[in-house]
């Protein structure tokens, strides 16, 4: 025994709750309605434009998830998200403005950032239900298009959160050998710092590198010490390194309970180096030559 069939409208509703509240016209066609109902929701204030052919049910109001699924509806059945909306999608780096969407039709839209490109299975998945372009393929589409910092960043940041299947990345290289970013890709893999998973930034991942170059210790990376969680820690000694970031500590409060953290440690006896981004920048051999006066390290 089966239970009713759902009705047109409780069809409808499904579908643009599955969508984050957006639904393209050509969805609606296909669940019955004819293009002049379409035209009377719109009128009536049910539908919003978001994109050409894309609307929002029941307010113009969107989320980024809502438009970013709406610029993919509005280019049509195999769009996906890509190239740095997939980054930011992935959380591999900070969002930017516009929606970029890979498609293999030459189908314009206005307001979105187009790339047409033939698009291997493999390449296709969804991240919080929106069409999006695998890590892999995200990573290889702006190792073309984006500087190395960049896309060390991006590398980095899947290795940390798990993203990074390499086996995924070789056979999706090997698929596309004469690619634009690939060489650049296959070079910025290869030197991913072993640590770089266990770390929470690129700084840190650039201090751990200072170190191996001024042949210093390795500490413990993001390591307790008294309850207290600290960058970089050297078993055995009183040593404490923390880095000073604009991402992790520019609000008041941060800095506030930075000060409060590095009080408490002072009453254990343990000495707290501070280390800024600019500092690490601007003299590496100035952080190297301190952190070894503390460590007590024959020069």
């Amino acid at each position: 025994m089966g239970g009713k069939v759902p009705t047109r409208d409780q069809l409808f509703a499904l579908l643009a709750g599955a969508q984050h509240g957006v639904v393209a016209v050509w969805q609606l066609l296909e669940l019955g309605l004819t293009r002049r109902q379409v035209e009377r929701r719109v009128a009536a204030g049910g539908l919003h434009r978001v994109f050409r052919g894309v609307y929002a049910v029941g307010h113009p109001a969107t989320s980024v998830e809502a438009r970013e699924m709406a610029a993919v509806l509005a280019c049509g059945r195999r769009a996906v998200v890509s190239y740095w909306t997939a980054t930011a999608r992935w959380k591999l780096l900070r969002p930017v403005g516009v929606i970029h969407v890979s498609v293999s039709s030459d189908h314009r839209v206005p307001g979105v950032q187009m790339h047409f490109v033939k698009l291997h299975p493999d390449d296709m998945t969804k991240r919080d239900g929106i069409p999006i372009t695998s890590v892999p393929r995200t990573l290889l589409d702006i190792a073309g298009v984006a500087d190395e910092r960049a896309l060390s960043r991006a590398v980095n940041q899947a290795e940390r959160t798990g993203w990074l299947n390499r086996t995924a990345i070789h056979e999706l290289l090997d698929r596309n050998p004469r690619r634009r970013g690939t060489k650049q890709l296959r070079a910025v893999i290869a030197s991913v710092h072993p640590a770089t998973r266990h770390t929470r930034s690129d700084l840190e991942v650039e201090f751990l590198l200072l170190l191996e170059k001024y042949r210093l210790p390795k500490p413990l990376v993001n390591a307790k010490v008294h309850g207290i969680e600290v960058d970089f820690h050297w078993t055995g000694t009183k040593v404490v390194v923390e880095l000073d970031s604009y991402e992790y500590h520019r609000t008041p409060i941060e800095r506030e309970n930075d000060r409060r953290r590095d009080a408490a440690l002072k009453d254990k006896g343990y000495e707290v180096l501070r280390v800024s981004d600019a500092w690490l920048d601007a003299d590496p051999a100035g952080v190297a030559n301190k952190v070894r006066k503390l460590l007590g390290c024959p020069g």
